[in-house]
């Protein structure tokens, strides 16, 4: 996952996950140079699905999913 804001443009991938005080966290791969903590609040995720949910894109996203997969991970093979 590619994370790109005003301050960093940071390839994230997912490592271990965990469950502490309410909260699911995200640690990023241990083979990561920046190693990463993201923290999940309950409110976090309602949150994120009331916005995915009610976003129309999203829901084209979902159908085309398997296409789309097939598609990145023939490019990416090319690529490499």
């Amino acid at each position: 996952m590619r994370v790109r804001s005003k301050l960093a443009d940071v390839e994230f991938q997912f490592g271990e996950f965990e469950y502490r005080k309410d909260h699911l966290v995200i640690h990023s791969a241990p083979e990561q140079a920046m190693q990463t903590r993201v923290y999940v609040s309950p409110d976090d995720i309602v949150s994120a699905l009331k916005k995915a949910l009610s976003n129309p894109r999203v829901w084209l996203y979902f159908a085309g999913f398997p296409f789309f997969l097939v598609r990145y991970r023939r490019r990416r093979r090319v690529r490499n």
